[in-house]
């Protein structure tokens, strides 16, 4: 995952479940394998710290390039 692309919140234990945002940052280490990352999510209008292991990119073919 690289700054730019847009990623999906896929753990349904997260308050922003399905949620779709950018990454605009990486704020270091949350274990010694997973990073927060730092996504701007649109419909919100803020940017939130998630860890990496939550996340997965969005697939622009199925779910479409529109931030929800």
């Amino acid at each position: 995952m690289n700054l730019g692309d847009l990623v999906v919140i896929d753990n349904p234990r997260h308050p922003l479940y399905r949620c779709v945002g950018k990454i605009v940052g990486k704020r270091g280490k949350r274990t010694e394998d997973d990073i927060w990352v730092l996504i701007y999510v649109a419909s919100k209008m803020r940017d939130y710290l998630v860890p990496q292991s939550m996340l997965r990119l969005q697939n622009p073919e199925k779910e479409g390039a529109r931030l929800q």
